[in-house]
Order: structure tokens, then sequence, then C-alpha cells
């Protein structure tokens, strides 16, 4: 299943989302209780409401934490209406810049249950232990010679999806999920006598299938790979000094299947080998992602920043299942299969590096894009053929994500 059409629906959300209001505001940085740095927003002086000498003017107030989610104050916008008597903002009027230890706001703590949520184009090239589709050999010089063809491996996109509730300390419950699909092929035919074709091995009595003895005989093959994973999980978000990091683990089902096809012709009998295995295991992921703000764009004030260096590393141990099935086809005809259900362990590593921006809508809530290098590694997946070997998805990622 291709994904073009979800990589499309991202770029379009980023194209939407980047384009809402911000505040038009001055910025004053504070330091809540939870020393979670971040800013004050005092917006434009109202042009309607003529303040007194102790009133000052003040449409809109914000709390603009470095990191929202870490605030003690949820990101809240106050009445515009100062006129009728609704909120008359800070006592002073301060210059930007300056920093304050206390605005005049209710004593209360403002708790929340919000909603986090992110999507991902993921572009991805797998790779294994050997891409070998299959061996040809030329016996037509004094010593036979072989030469292995791969499997020509190609970037393909994939979704990740992630969504869950958030409170006001940064303790989150989500739900992800990732899929991936992937198929290749090559061919070749004998242009003369002394060319054979074999295949990749298999478990059944006749170990597989081999090609050509005669002009005109070929082989050909393809692969197929689908792979996803389930998370549940719970996370607290951390900051210390400048560093916002988040820690968390949970459980994760995950699933891979793999198929291999090889057919052709043998001194012009019709030959044939279908493989396929698939691995559905349960288990704990566990995970911790580091944010560090550059100070560069700063779009907020003093101590805070709208462009961050991200990294991330996951890992998750996974037991389970193990189907292989296998049928060879040669002449005669003569057919083999070969069935095994075993247990099986898997495990799953992942790292993400690379750079968020992060915008305060209008609306108080956080949106955040990320572009990064991703690698995952299945290992024990296996290949196309083979239930023995590991697996490796390596490229680049596109993330949108919103905390509302």
């Amino acid at each position: 299943m291709r994904t073009n059409g979800f990589v499309g629906l991202i770029i379009t959300g980023i194209c939407c989302i980047s384009i809402q209001p911000l505040y038009s505001q001055s910025d004053f940085p504070i330091k809540p209780s939870n020393e979670s740095e971040g800013v004050f927003r005092i917006s434009n002086v109202s042009e309607v409401y003529e303040p007194s000498e102790y009133e000052p003017a003040i449409d809109a107030v914000s709390f603009a934490p470095a990191s929202p989610r870490t605030s003690d104050v949820s990101p809240i916008a106050m009445p515009e209406n100062f006129a009728q008597g609704e909120y008359y903002g800070p006592v002073e009027e301060y210059t930007q810049g300056d920093w304050i230890e206390d605005p005049y706001l209710d004593d209360t703590v403002y708790e929340r249950l919000g909603i986090v949520a992110g999507a991902a184009a993921v572009f991805l090239k797998p790779g294994f232990d050997t891409d070998t589709a299959f061996f040809t050999e030329d016996q037509s010089g004094m010593a036979t010679v072989t030469t292995s063809n791969d499997f020509p491996y190609n970037y393909q996109s994939a979704p990740r999806i992630n969504l869950g509730v958030i409170d006001n300390e940064g303790l989150s419950a989500q739900v992800r999920w990732f899929q991936f699909e992937d198929n290749s092929g090559n061919s070749a035919v004998a242009p003369n006598n002394f060319i054979f074709f074999n295949a990749l091995p298999t478990k059944t009595a006749t170990g597989g299938i081999s090609a050509g003895g005669a002009a005109g005989d070929y082989m050909s093959v393809s692969s197929n790979m689908k792979l996803y994973t389930i998370d549940l999980d719970l996370s607290q978000e951390l900051n210390f000094e400048r560093w916002q990091t988040t820690f968390g683990g949970g459980y994760r089902h995950a699933s891979v299947s793999q198929s291999y096809r090889a057919e052709g012709t043998a001194s012009g009998a019709p030959v044939s080998s279908d493989v396929g295995h698939r691995f559905d295991g349960d288990g704990l992921v566990v995970f911790a992602e580091a944010r560090r703000p550059l100070g560069i764009f700063d779009r907020r004030s003093k101590g805070t920043s709208s462009v961050s260096l991200i990294s991330s590393i996951k890992y998750s141990a996974l037991w389970g299942n193990s189907k292989y099935s296998a049928e060879d086809r040669t002449p005669g005809p003569t057919v083999a299969i070969a069935q095994t259900d075993s247990k099986k362990s898997l495990s799953i590593a992942e790292v993400q590096i690379g750079a968020q921006a992060d915008f305060v809508l209008q609306t108080g809530a956080l949106v955040w894009v990320r572009a990064a290098w991703d690698g995952m590694w299945w290992n024990g997946a296996g290949s196309a053929a083979s239930e023995s070997g590991d697996l490796s998805l390596l490229g680049g990622s596109i993330s949108i994500g919103m905390d509302w």
C-alpha cells in the first residue's frame, strides 16, 4: 500500500497550520514555580480603553512557556474588553525584555487535560544482512563463476501517527502507530546452454529450485515486506536547565511478514518457489527524548527559542510466534512443502536526530514541525526467504504535531 496520498495530506496540514495568526504581543520572560522557563505575553495596548495612571490598558495576557506542556499555568487568553472592568492587567508598565516576578493574575493554578497529536511522513530504505534475489552460475569457462543478483530496494514513504492526552505537568498517555511496506524484484534470461540460476534456499526437501540449462531459460523473482507497530505508553516531561526531556514506556505489539517468489524454466520445464514467513509479538517499549533550544530565530524573548535540536532513542523487546511456509515445484512435476510454527523473540531499536521549530498560535496551542534522520533496526526479522538475519530501515522524516 503506497502512502503518497498521506504524504500530501501532511504537507497540506503544514501549510494550513503555519498561516494561523500569532499574538501581537510584547514578551516578558518569567520562571514559574516548576522552574520551566517561559514568558507572559502582553498584547498591544487597546486603542479604545484609556487607562488611568495605575491601570495600563492590556488587550490580552497569556502564558507561553519554553515548553508549554510543563507549565503550572496553561495557555490562557484574558478578556479583550477591559472597558467593562473585566481585567486591568499589571499595575505598572514594563519595558519589553524586563523580568516579571509576579504578573497581576489570580492565584489560581490552571489545571488542564489537553490533547497531543502528531503525524509524520517517513521515508525509509530497507536493508538486510544480504539483499540477494538469486544466484547466476556461468559454466561456459574452465571454472564455474557464481554471481549474486540483488533486490534493488528504494526509499518508500510510510505513515507514523500518535494521539493522546497530556496534563499541565507533562504527564501523557498516548497511542502510536507506524506502518511500512515495500516490494522489489529482479530477473535474468540465459543467453546460452551454460547459464544456470539458483533461487534462495528453502526448508523443503528439495531445498529450493534451479533454472537454466538452455538458451532462453529465465528466472524472475519478487519479494514483499509488510510491518507495523502499535504502542500504548505513558511518558513524563522533565526540564533540566535548558534541556527539555521526555521519558516513557509501555506496551508494544509488532508484526512483520515477508514473502519470496521465484519462477522460471529449466531446459524449458517450468519451476517455481513460494516462501513466506511472519512474526507477531507483544512486549515492552521504553524511550527517551531530549530537546535543546538553540537561541536562534527567537520568537518569544530571552531564555526561550523557537528552534531546537532534538534526539530520541527507543527500544522494545518482543516475544511471539513465527510461522514459515515454503512450496517448491520442480520438473516431474514434483512438489515439496515445508511448514513450521515456533516461538521467537525479536527486538527493535530506533534512533532519531534532527531539528524542531515551535509555533504558539492565537488559541494558545503549540504547533511544532520537525525534520529528522530516522533509523530502525529489527533484530531477528529475517529477509525475504529466511527467518534469520536482521532488517534495517534508514532514512528521514517530516513531522507535524500539536499540543492543545
